[in-house]
């Protein structure tokens, strides 16, 4: 996505999230507005450091939406607080599994999207931590996984670089129109 994409993603009022246009890059996401705050897992479970696959149940805002209700608002997948060195590659996959189906890994689970930080030039005395999140419309996949009549999913995050060295504050479902 170039800089100016990016720019304009970040003054549309409208913003529709779904997997075929989640962003991922330079550890550099956007943060969006919505009406509903994410619905959170048990706060005693955070923060996670990311050292092996972890697996979360997390609650949803509403089950059994209409038709025109998922239209009108996408369920997005919130994972806040995502903290890490960004002088080192870093990059975590996320899955959604069937609450039902919770003893499955992520080779049962759908795929949902990857967070990547690809470390590039840094300005002197700057910080080396970086703090960010990643928001991914969910909507879709819930009918996938057949989960769109329950009441939470499970969610498992799964390192692929940076084994240790990144840590979650938190993971939600949240509507956003």
């Amino acid at each position: 996505m170039s800089h100016s994409q990016s720019n304009d993603h970040h003054h549309s009022n409208n913003l529709t999230l779904d997997r075929r246009n989640l962003l991922i890059g330079a550890g550099t996401l956007f943060a969006t507005s919505s009406s509903s705050s994410p619905s959170p897992a048990a706060a005693a479970d955070y923060p996670i450091k990311l050292d092996g696959a972890v697996k979360r149940v997390v609650v949803r805002p509403r089950k059994s939406r209409t038709k025109a209700e998922k239209e009108d608002e996408e369920e997005v997948l919130v994972i806040e607080g995502i903290e890490f060195d960004r002088s080192l590659p870093v990059k975590f996959d996320v899955y959604v599994n069937d609450v039902d189906d919770v003893m499955g890994g992520p080779d049962t689970a759908e795929f949902a999207g990857s967070f990547a930080n690809v470390p590039h030039g840094q300005r002197r005395g700057s910080s080396k931590t970086m703090k960010t999140g990643l928001n991914l419309g969910i909507s879709d996949l819930l009918e996938e996984v057949g989960a769109d009549d329950d009441d939470s999913v499970v969610v498992t995050l799964v390192p692929k670089f940076g084994k240790g060295q990144i840590t979650v504050q938190g993971i939600g479902i949240k509507l956003q129109g």
